[in-house]
């Protein structure tokens, strides 16, 4: 953790950086061999990216990486007393793929919705779109624990486990769900206890913010 750490601090995370091992090694006081390690173990993990040239060093933190670290933030603010914050995502109203109500529906997975988060959703899902500033918020939500849905069987195919989230949308009580198999990295999915685009009048395109509590 010192060296993402000390990446951080030399602006990696925002964008490459050029920094050597022995400018890293002196930096954290270690030996340039044992910060060349470091680096290509938290390489190898898919926390930082690299390119190595005869003449350049650059360093930066992927989404994974800076996930990490904020993940490790809130635990320690948890661990020290101070209150928890909620996390703002924002993006736009996007049309799914219409699977949203099949998985939503099965009885595996509403009753577990309505023990974990006190409602049984309406049987769909609303889809937002993340702008790139909520990308990797959303990749902190990803390591964080949340209330795990556990998947099942039903005789003709297995539903795997689900992440919740408990969240406000315009004044609405709603739940961020994060699947475990989905693809739609960009993509997060709120169920309800209603039809968010009936009831808050929601169309494709329409800017929304989310306030995920953690």
């Amino acid at each position: 953790m010192p060296v993402l750490l000390e990446l951080v601090r030399a602006g990696a995370h925002l964008a490459p950086r050029r920094l050597t091992t022995k400018e890293l090694a002196r930096r954290l006081g270690m030996s340039q061999p044992t910060a060349a390690r470091r680096l290509a173990d938290l390489q190898e993990r898919g926390l930082i990216a690299r390119r190595l040239g005869p003449r350049d060093r650059n360093i930066s933190l992927t989404p994974t990486g800076l996930a990490t670290l904020r993940s490790l933030h809130l635990e320690l603010s948890a661990a020290l007393g101070e209150k928890p914050r909620a996390m703002e995502l924002v993006g736009q109203v996007v049309s799914g793929l219409g699977e949203g109500s099949y998985y939503v529906s099965q009885e595996g997975y509403r009753r577990q919705f309505k023990r974990e988060l006190g409602f049984e959703p309406y049987p769909g899902t609303l889809d937002i779109r993340l702008d790139k500033t909520s990308l990797g918020l959303r990749a902190t939500l990803s390591e964080l624990p949340g209330k795990r849905i556990e998947g099942f069987k039903v005789p003709e195919r297995t539903f795997g486990p689900v992440v919740c989230f408990p969240a406000i949308l315009r004044g609405t009580r709603v739940a961020v769900i994060l699947p475990s198999r989905s693809h739609h990295t960009d993509v997060i999915e709120l169920i309800a206890p209603k039809n968010l685009r009936r009831s808050l009048r929601l169309a494709d395109g329409d800017a929304v913010k989310v306030e995920v509590r953690i």
